[in-house]
């Protein structure tokens, strides 16, 4: 009776986690729409705008803040884009908490992968938060606004790791596995990691558009570029990106055409195929279009879908079924 009441608290943070990752993934995209659209200081205070809890938009609220704040005028659009993801932020935030302590209580005392989960979400919440209130106090200095890019996927990626992982650490079905392509994953997550690093120092120094072809830029194939100075030259930091997608692109697709081999990630190979072409082709799209948001926002969408996927991989490759020889 006490491993099945363990099994349902397992089960039931799983779904919390997915729903919690859902959230996460929501507040990142919708981050980046409020960086794409410069709305990113359009409440020069934290965690309140203008003084006030929502976007100031009555007459009264729009005097009192042109009164609070006379260098700083009021974009009510702009301060509701930012207001919203905070709020969306918040929740998560909310849901975070929640779920780290039901995974801290209803774990088993032995289960010391469920407590790291637990302490690992409390800790990045926190630190979340405070780089949360640097962004708007440290008016976007691109170091912080990457750390805080960096630090949501890592919360997201968490809490995707612990919508896979809780369930399965407890069903008799499934065991760990030594898997030889258990390097090969922690590789594809690790370049894909830096690769979504060098396109966050992109975002945060709004270098997207320092090269405004492809597969050129600006007319030279390899422009000039500055290495001594990769925070302040726009185009070496473009350049930078273009090299990691083309590393990343090259080792994800070597990796998912032989994982088609392999008829227990066949799904997972075409999916990242699938990711992989996409990104790419938004990727150029962006560049040639000159970054109109709705592509900007599909770009980052699907890196984000395609690093979950990659630690879809990297647990599966931990796991091994047993659910075939019981005729499951």
């Amino acid at each position: 009776m006490t491993r099945y009441w363990f099994v349902s608290k397992y089960r039931r943070n799983s779904k919390l986690a997915l729903i919690t990752s859902i959230l996460a993934f929501v507040v990142i995209i919708l981050g980046a729409y409020t960086r794409l659209t410069d709305a990113g200081l359009s409440c020069p205070d934290w965690p309140n705008c203008y003084g006030y809890i929502t976007a100031p938009h009555t007459p009264q609220q729009l005097e009192g803040a042109a009164q609070k704040y006379p260098l700083a005028p009021v974009n009510v659009k702009k301060a509701w884009t930012e207001m919203t993801h905070r709020y969306f932020a918040g929740t998560e935030g909310v849901l975070i908490l929640i779920l780290a302590i039901s995974i801290l209580v209803s774990r088993k005392s032995n289960d010391i992968q469920a407590a790291y989960i637990g302490c690992i979400l409390i800790g990045l919440l926190g630190i979340q938060v405070m780089l949360g209130m640097f962004t708007v106090t440290e008016k976007l200095r691109p170091t912080i606004v990457l750390f805080h890019l960096l630090t949501g996927l890592s919360l997201l990626s968490v809490l995707w790791w612990a919508y896979l992982d809780l369930p399965l650490r407890d069903d008799a079905f499934v065991k760990r596995s030594n898997s030889p392509l258990i390097p090969w994953a922690w590789l594809a997550f690790i370049i894909l990691l830096l690769q979504i690093t060098l396109g966050g120092w992109v975002s945060s120094h709004y270098a997207g558009l320092a090269c405004v072809d492809f597969p050129y830029c600006n007319g030279q194939l390899i422009p000039p570029m500055q290495w001594n100075n990769l925070s302040g030259d726009l185009v070496t930091i473009h350049m930078l990106h273009r090299m990691g997608a083309f590393i990343t692109a090259t080792y994800l697709g070597v990796l998912a055409l032989f994982l088609l081999t392999h008829q227990a990630f066949r799904a997972l190979s075409i999916l990242i195929l699938g990711l992989v072409s996409t990104q790419v082709m938004l990727g150029i799209l962006n560049i040639t279009w000159l970054r109109p948001v709705g592509i900007a926002l599909l770009h980052h969408a699907v890196a984000v879908l395609l690093l979950l996927t990659i630690i879809t991989f990297l647990v599966k490759t931990y796991y091994q079924s047993w659910n075939h020889r019981y005729g499951y």
